[in-house]
């Protein structure tokens, strides 16, 4: 009788997004169960970007009897990497036309945003169903029509019931590849050394140098948590006194609302304009997750001592953006001086070089990307919530999941995930000719590094070179251990004089300061971090002491001869204002 079932069960297929799903042979203890025909299971849909409570697998029975599926196999995209297997328990049947959820705290697979899910029979080696993508959706992957069609991005979330189905299926991009300059530095990439343990869903980096100690903040876009770490003399990191556990940042508005998910935290930056400040970009509030809500919070990381940090100040910058998907968009937050960007960069509202003079008090630009268009926009911030739009950047690659602003080589690196094999796009403000614009470098990511879905990334300031080298760190999604990972990069030279610029142009006059754009629901608190401006042009006052400085003021100015070799060797854009 058995054989007799697993021939039946071996002959039966369904056609399902354009392959065969063969509905596997029942288990040892099949004859106890009500079958009186095949069973079938397929895949039917996935949030791999941190659903409630964390990632989620579905698994759906289309068929006309229950099956059973103890001893099947869950995997994402390392079926090999026994911590990434899933062994569904005995007792586990799926009745007709039912649903199974397989939550992230049970399978501990981790998804990714560039991920797979594949189904295994119970020898663990034949497959029965899979999916793989690119970017996490706005909402969740499903089959449409539920446990028949062809996966989509689902119209809302329907976890453990039939999926609902947008009118038109959103296609997952392809990933994009360009030509590139290969990794300037070693080869080798590996865990950090510590065995830190993180969140799953990690995401932002930022290196912050001081010569007395400096610090790595990383940011998880599950929770809104915020890390801060101390770096050591060997690179390696601890968590620096008082945040042992991250802290949870808090929209102003879920200042009292413990329970509130919070804001999706995908980067993180800081300034030392704003020395008691840290900033993070969010892409969406995690309790509306089908909503663009592309938002800068600024949290006071002074005065931190208990475990939230409610914004002091938003930027609610949805309206100034391209219009993407509710997951797919700011991903990444650098600041730039002002010193960096005069008369290099072009500024859009004027057609003219950057004068921040035209943004009184914005105390440098904040550039954002945005994963969906890999674009990177600059924006001058104000107190009072407002906001300009000032440049765009493209960089030829398909989507930007990190920014790190270099100043010894004045770079502004651009990384992509395992959608573009892990490149990096280097930005250059300025023009051989001398006139405003920028030119692009692709960079490929170094040899030893796993082409996962590293979202965070960072290098360590000149002044810590070691025998020609400093650190860089990348940070993973989807997994917890090892996700902080560390290589190392050539340094810039020191001493190197300004190259000067042939054949400048001259600088148009401005045309009058540009206005601010007003952001929606985005205002300052009480009692705000002070610095920046107003909007209206009006100085503030003197700074406090600075947690941490920058080093710039030791840093080289001018186009260093180490970059000129990358940027005049590869691939370049160039937008520029005629001269």
């Amino acid at each position: 009788m058995q054989a007799q079932r697993m021939n039946l069960a071996a002959a039966v297929a369904l056609m399902i997004g354009g392959g065969a799903v063969l509905a596997v042979p029942a288990s040892a203890n099949a004859t106890e169960l009500p079958v009186s025909g095949p069973g079938i299971v397929v895949i039917n849909e996935i949030d791999s970007s941190g659903g409630e409570p964390g990632d989620w697998i579905e698994l759906a029975n289309p068929g006309a009897a229950a099956i059973d599926l103890e001893g099947y196999v869950l995997t994402d995209n390392s079926p090999e990497d026994p911590t990434h297997r899933y062994t569904i328990p005995a007792g586990t049947v799926v009745a007709p036309g039912a649903h199974l959820v397989i939550e992230d705290g049970e399978s501990d697979l981790g998804l990714g945003g560039a991920d797979s899910v594949r189904l295994f029979g119970t020898d663990g080696t034949a497959v029965v169903d899979q999916y793989s993508w690119t970017r996490h959706a706005a909402t969740t992957y499903g089959r449409c029509p539920d446990g028949t069609g062809e996966f989509a991005q689902t119209a809302v979330v329907t976890k453990g019931s039939a999926n609902a189905c947008a009118d038109a299926p959103t296609e997952t991009p392809g990933p994009t590849t360009p030509d590139s300059e290969p990794w300037p530095g070693d080869a080798a990439v590996a865990p950090i050394a510590g065995g830190i343990t993180l969140a799953e869903d990690m995401s932002g980096l930022d290196y912050q140098y001081s010569p007395d100690g400096s610090t790595l903040w990383a940011v998880e876009n599950g929770t809104g948590g915020l890390y801060r770490f101390e770096v050591t003399a060997d690179g390696g990191v601890t968590p620096a006194q008082g945040w042992e556990t991250p802290k949870r940042v808090r929209f102003q508005a879920d200042a009292s609302k413990p329970d509130a998910a919070g804001p999706d935290t995908e980067g993180v930056t800081f300034s030392p304009e704003r020395p008691d400040s840290v900033f993070v970009g969010a892409e969406r509030d995690n309790s509306a997750k089908s909503t663009n809500r592309n938002t800068i919070l600024e949290v006071n990381v002074r005065a931190a001592t208990g475990p939230e940090l409610v914004a002091t100040t938003e930027w609610d910058l949805t309206a100034s953006l391209p219009s993407v998907e509710a997951n797919t968009g700011i991903e990444a937050i650098e600041w730039v001086a002002d010193s960096e960007l005069e008369g290099e960069l072009l500024d859009e509202n004027t057609g003219a070089p950057y004068d921040s003079a035209n943004y009184p008090g914005a105390d440098g630009l904040f550039f954002v990307a945005v994963e969906e268009t890999a674009g990177v926009y600059a924006y001058a911030l104000f107190d009072d919530g407002s906001a300009s739009r000032v440049a765009t950047l493209e960089s030829g690659l398909g989507g930007v999941m990190a920014l790190d602003y270099d100043e010894s080589t004045q770079t502004l690196w651009g990384m992509c995930d395992n959608g573009c094999g892990g490149t990096s796009a280097l930005f250059h403000f300025g023009t051989e000719d001398g006139s405003a614009g920028y030119t692009v470098t692709h960079i490929a990511r170094p040899a030893g590094l796993p082409d996962t879905n590293n979202e965070g990334f960072a290098i360590a300031a000149n002044e810590t070179c070691v025998d020609g080298t400093r650190a860089t760190y990348w940070l993973e999604d989807g997994v917890k251990a090892d996700a902080l990972k560390q290589g190392s990069i050539a340094c810039a030279p020191v001493g190197t004089p300004p190259s000067e610029t042939p054949g400048g142009t001259e600088t148009p006059a401005p045309t009058g300061s540009p206005a601010a754009t007003d952001t929606q629901g985005a205002t300052p608190s009480p009692g705000g971090a002070a610095g920046g401006g107003q909007g209206s042009g009006t100085e503030t006052g003197a700074k406090d002491d600075a947690l941490a400085t920058t080093g710039a003021a030791h840093l080289v100015p001018g186009m260093l001869a180490g970059l000129a070799a990358l940027t005049l060797g590869g691939f370049a854009l160039t937008r520029r204002r005629d001269a």
